[in-house]
């Protein structure tokens, strides 16, 4: 048998919110978000970002130039014009 604790917790507006927007968003409720995002976080486990997904084919679009990090107005010269 699991025992269920309650916790009070007290948010700014601005993050009840984006709570509320969350919540609205993904069809679950606040409570069920704050508890997905500690066990996460217990867990050790984060939300990636775009570069983390990805960071394994970033740079490796092949017969790209290797340089246009470090020389991007150059690369960029003209476009838009």
């Amino acid at each position: 048998m699991c025992i269920v604790k309650t916790l009070t917790l007290r948010i700014d507006g601005a993050l009840d919110r984006w709570l509320g927007e969350e919540s609205k968003r993904r069809g679950r409720t606040k409570s069920e978000i704050v508890r997905e995002t500690l066990e996460r976080q217990r867990n050790g486990k984060k939300l990636l970002s775009v570069h983390d997904r990805m960071k394994d084919v970033c740079g490796s679009i092949k017969g790209a130039p290797r340089d246009v990090s470090r020389n991007v107005e150059q690369y960029l010269k003209g476009l838009g014009e």
